[in-house]
């Protein structure tokens, strides 16, 4: 399991991790703080699973990996190259 952080705020105690800094969860004990932050991770978790396990996101992995492989792929700044080019193309 995660380090969780609990601290108290507003008579709540609020429960938080540095391995999911986006997941804050409160309860009125510690136990409850906790127990729902848990909950929201296995949630997450089991999100995750199931879009990893998607034939369409396998398959959309594999041409990525081949993609990068094979060297066809551009950077961010590569990106935003072209695509300035494109606009400035279109504008004159």
């Amino acid at each position: 399991m995660h380090n969780v952080i609990l601290h108290q705020e507003d008579g709540f105690w609020i429960a938080k991790s540095a391995s999911y800094p986006e997941f804050v969860s409160k309860g009125r004990t510690r136990l409850q703080a906790r127990a729902k932050f848990r909950k929201a991770v296995q949630r997450l978790e089991k999100h995750l699973e199931s879009v990893e396990s998607d034939p369409k996101f396998i398959e959309m992995m594999e041409r990525s990996e081949a993609d990068i492989r094979d060297g066809r792929y551009y950077t961010q700044e590569e990106v935003e190259s072209i695509f300035r080019n494109k606009w400035a193309a279109k504008k004159s």
